[in-house]
């Protein structure tokens, strides 16, 4: 009898001070370490550049932002670390053990704590700052969160059996106290943008113009006749040919050349260097970059010129994407009309351009554009040209483009500068950057 108490007693002594709720708790846990490392690893391997988070989606926009940082290290790495600790701490609950059992209850109840107040911080950055949430970290946060909440309700129960009692008001300073260190880091040393992703793709395989097959799956209403639209306002003065570099621009690494005198030109058409960019005007980080290229145009004073290739991020015509981002509704709008104001009138593109660009921070109303082109164009010029196959092919050929640098390259960040042989993905982090870059590849002083 003396041996079997014993052995009950021993048994009673490592029994957990826990019920089924822990094995919730412990599957919450693991399933944001999970998301959480995906984060760590993707974001230490690509730089930011998350598989599942495509240009300019809210996630992209989130784990590209400083606010992904803490003194230079992705904030994920330091959300595994405490969901690891929080899920390997509730393994120590047991009766048997009670000056152990004690001091994973006071950490667990600090983890707790930290984690509810870190998702508050980083998804309030998320709604104030960044204005855009990202679904993988929402998720970590809110399964955490939960995590921490199924934990606190049943804390003060283990404590009873424990007979110690618990400091809530401890572990709620000391949580207060982790999100203001990360705060101070972030605000006061946040991370330094990275100099931009720059692949050298290699020289294109041919000089010859090429007619692109390849076309969105999507259904489509039938192109107008492929007829040129002519001028059909007094206006319309198109630019003198000779006048206009008319090479054809080649895309590194294939044999896609795009015909340069249907895409818009900025800057002297007689510079004796061009380079091209990809860009989408619904795209934030575009239309920064337009900036800087205004402004690298007129540093080197006649000897840089830009084509402004439109690629719109949107699956209304782009069969790249399964869907549209609410930031990109409409872009396959955007792009033909700028494309349709170069044809119709090449030599107005640059005004219609910089009122386009009057601000870099926000997307005109696509009412506002079609009108102000057609202003410029005329409205029944503007249609047409809108509707023709000369813009249908060109949108199509650019996007071509873009999903040629995004397989050779490896990377589809948004826009994309081509310079000779070489792809920058994304943007520079200033006009200063590009212009540095800009003197490296092409020897610009």
């Amino acid at each position: 009898m003396g041996k079997a108490k014993r052995e009950r007693e021993n048994q009673a002594a490592q029994a957990p001070l826990t019920g089924t709720w822990t094995h919730a708790v412990r599957m919450l846990l693991f399933s944001a370490a999970i998301i959480t490392a995906y984060l760590a690893i993707a974001t230490l391997a690509r730089g930011g550049d998350v598989p599942g988070c495509g240009p300019e989606s809210d996630c992209d926009k989130v784990l590209g932002s400083p606010w992904a940082y803490w003194l230079g290290i992705p904030v994920s790495l330091l959300g595994l670390g405490l969901y690891g600790a929080f899920f390997i701490s509730t393994f120590s609950l047991k009766i048997g053990q009670q000056q152990k059992a004690t001091r994973s209850l006071n950490s667990l109840t600090i983890f707790s704590f930290a984690t509810l107040a870190a998702a508050a911080w980083f998804v309030g950055v998320q709604a104030v700052s960044i204005k855009a949430f990202c679904p993988y970290c929402c998720s970590a946060h809110g399964l955490a969160s939960l995590a921490a909440v199924i934990f606190l309700s049943q804390a003060s129960d283990i404590g009873s059996r424990l007979a110690v009692r618990l400091n809530f008001g401890a572990g709620i300073v000391v949580a207060l106290g982790l999100v203001v260190v990360i705060a101070a880091g972030q605000i006061f040393l946040p991370k330094e943008p990275e100099a931009p992703l720059i692949v050298d793709l290699g020289q294109a395989q041919t000089n010859a113009l090429i007619a692109e097959a390849k076309t969105t799956p999507k259904p489509t209403p039938p192109p107008a006749p492929a007829i040129e639209p002519k001028p059909t306002v007094a206006t319309v003065t198109p630019e003198v040919p000779s006048t206009r570099k008319a090479e054809p621009f080649l895309v590194p690494r294939s044999i896609l050349s795009l015909d340069a005198t249907r895409l818009p030109l900025l800057g002297p058409a007689n510079a004796p260097h061009r380079i091209g960019c990809l860009f989408d005007y619904t795209c934030h980080h575009c239309r920064d970059l337009h900036g800087f290229i205004r402004t690298a145009i007129d540093q080197f004073d006649g000897q840089l010129s830009c084509l402004m290739i439109p690629m719109p991020l949107d699956a209304n015509c782009n069969a790249q994407f399964k869907r549209t981002h609410p930031n990109h509704v409409d872009a396959c709008k955007y792009a033909k009309i700028c494309l349709a104001v170069q044809q119709i009138a090449p030599a107005k593109y640059d005004a219609f351009d910089r009122w386009l660009f009057t601000n870099h921070k926000a997307t005109k109303p696509l009412a506002n554009v079609r009108e102000h082109a057609a202003s410029l164009v005329g409205a029944a010029a503007l249609n047409k040209a809108v509707a023709s196959a000369t813009v249908q092919q060109q949108l199509q050929q650019n996007i071509r483009a873009y999903e040629l640098n995004s397989k050779n390259g490896k990377k589809s960040l948004m826009p994309q500068t081509i310079i000779k042989d070489q792809v920058i993905f994304g943007p520079p982090p200033s006009d200063a950057a590009l212009q540095s870059i800009l003197k490296k590849i092409l020897g610009l002083k």
